[in-house]
């Protein structure tokens, strides 16, 4: 497949000025009318030379780790590399007036030709022995969105290193901080300025759609920067007050009409408030809170809610033990050539940052996107936020002691037409969910289990068991950091918390079930319980 993308540069222009265009144009290359004259002229025209002048890019060393790619030799343009597993093989360069070189083609890395026999071809710089890449694109970006613990090529149950979402009536959601060690790709400076927090909820998969639609998204926060702290103490500064006398700290106060009290909190329970309650054990109520932060942190005006970086190890050049993977850049403002304007960032794995979301509801489907912004340029640039269907995320209900086990919704009421159906629990049917609507079993007990479903007249319909994948048809297999494929799907049990299964109301023969009351039996190490409920169609 090859896909285009084709840019039109539009401005402001009569009927005339476009008529004569061709003579201007022939007096800029003539010398008589400068380029910034042509400019002014046709404003339109800027923006697009602009443009050109970002793709035809710019020439770079290569970052550590990549010097392969760039040519080792004067006049090499061609690279060659075989694909994994292929014997090393010999091939010979040939040129009029020079000895034929025979070099060795592995599967490891590349190896450069000069096999136009172009001493000009191929940049290498004679001096100091070293190749240089073209980066086309050479223009002022947003920062790149980062890694997160919801994709769908991290958020699988074999994956040993998850930071697991889905919890009970929450998703916590945790992104790394590639964001902050990408420098600009035009000015080489760290110019990181916040990060904007995006939610889908009530997505009903309309037909053709593979994920969220621009307009469905919501934004629930931004998370600023703070790296104006006092320099001596590591305290707020800047434009908080800082009592120097007696080194404490003045905080400044915010009011926030949604703050959120965790649970346990005895203004929860504080008689005579309007706090409102939450699943999670937590409440909301309106609040006056101090916001005391230090270098690194990121805060919210909106709610006031600060997130400080988690200490957690770094991303590692290797295994443990090896250094940290870093990347170099400018600081913001500074001098490209000064040594001492040079900055380095250290990678941060998924979970350097953490924020849980209480607003969401077990069984239901979510997705979540962060965008991370810069200050460059006087405008802040942002990155653009997606998903795909293989993203989503859904909280599930907390393993019970006991016999516990629940059927939601109960009854189940089908309905034909799916703009019919109360909620979003149900989606558009499609080729890989052909139902589009589930029950699920709550309060499932930790460990292993399994659960027969039944007829009244005791005809087996269906079962479940703790290790069944949910989404294999949405995922492929996952090659993680070390190396190893894993299935790339999830399982019923998602993790050692998960005590929720789905059943997309097929049965074992793969018919769609009619309406009726339904036996459930599950068997765990807790013993065996039973249950029933109802499907209406």
């Amino acid at each position: 497949m090859i896909s285009c993308t084709i840019g039109f540069a539009v401005g402001p222009q009569t009927h005339d000025q476009g008529l004569k265009y061709p003579l201007e144009y022939d007096k800029y290359q003539r010398g008589v009318m400068t380029l910034q004259d042509l400019f002014n002229e046709y404003p339109a025209l800027e923006n697009a030379f602009t443009a050109q002048v970002a793709y035809e890019g710019v020439y770079e060393l290569p970052r550590p780790g990549f010097t392969d790619k760039v040519p080792n030799c004067a006049g090499c343009e061609t690279g060659i590399k075989l694909a994994k597993g292929e014997t090393p093989t010999v091939l010979v360069e040939r040129c009029e007036g020079r000895e034929s070189i025979p070099k060795q083609v592995t599967d490891n890395a590349y190896t450069w030709f000069d096999f136009d026999c172009d001493p000009c071809t191929g940049v290498y710089d004679r001096g100091t022995g070293q190749g240089y890449y073209l980066r086309h694109w050479n223009a002022e970006s947003p920062p790149p969105s980062p890694g997160l613990n919801i994709s769908s090529t991290y958020n699988y149950s074999a994956n040993p290193n998850r930071v697991v979402a889905g919890g009970d009536n929450q998703i916590t959601l945790a992104w790394d901080n590639v964001s902050e060690t990408t420098p600009d790709p035009k000015s080489g400076e760290f110019d990181f300025r916040s990060y904007r927090i995006w939610k889908v909820s009530g997505w009903t998969r309309p037909a053709g759609s593979s994920g969220p639609n621009d307009e469905d998204w919501s934004l629930i926060g931004e998370y600023r920067l703070y790296d104006y702290g006092d320099t001596t103490g590591g305290k707020c500064g800047c434009n908080y007050a800082h009592d120097a006398g007696n080194d404490t700290l003045i905080c400044p106060k915010v009011f926030v009409p949604n703050y959120y009290y965790p649970a346990g909190h005895p203004h929860c329970s504080q008689p005579g408030t309007s706090a409102v309650q939450l699943a999670s054990g937590g409440c909301r109520d309106t609040a006056t809170v101090g916001i005391c932060l230090n270098n690194g942190d990121l805060w919210d005006k909106q709610s006031g809610s600060v997130l400080r970086p988690q200490p957690v190890d770094c991303v590692h050049t290797g295994g443990a033990g090896t250094p940290c993977v870093r990347d170099s850049g400018t600081v913001l403002g500074g001098d490209t050539s000064n040594p001492d304007d040079k900055r380095y960032a250290v990678h941060y794995p998924i979970g350097r940052y953490q924020i849980v979301d209480h607003e969401v509801k077990n069984g239901f489907v979510y997705f979540y996107s962060v965008t991370a912004g810069d200050s460059t340029g006087g405008a802040e640039l942002y990155g653009r936020r997606s998903a795909v269907e293989a993203d989503q995320v859904t909280p599930q209900s907390g393993t019970k002691t006991g016999k516990s086990v629940w059927v939601v919704p109960n009854p189940y009421r089908g309905f034909r037409n799916i703009s019919e159906r109360p909620s979003a629990w149900d989606l558009t049917p499609n080729a890989t969910d052909p139902t589009g609507t589930h029950i699920d079993f709550m309060g499932l007990p930790a460990g292993s289990w399994k659960i027969r479903i039944y007829t009244v007249s005791g005809d087996l319909v269906a079962e479940l068991h703790d290790s069944d994948p949910v989404n294999q048809s949405l995922r492929g297999n996952v090659t993680g950091p070390d190396g190893k494929v894993r299935p790339g799907y999830n399982r019923q049990q998602d993790n050692p918390n998960d005590g929720q299964a789905r059943w997309d109301l097929i049965s074992r023969n793969g018919q769609d079930i009619v309406s009726g009351i339904y036996m459930f039996v599950v068997d765990s190490k807790e013993g065996q319980q039973r249950g029933k409920f109802i499907v209406i169609r």
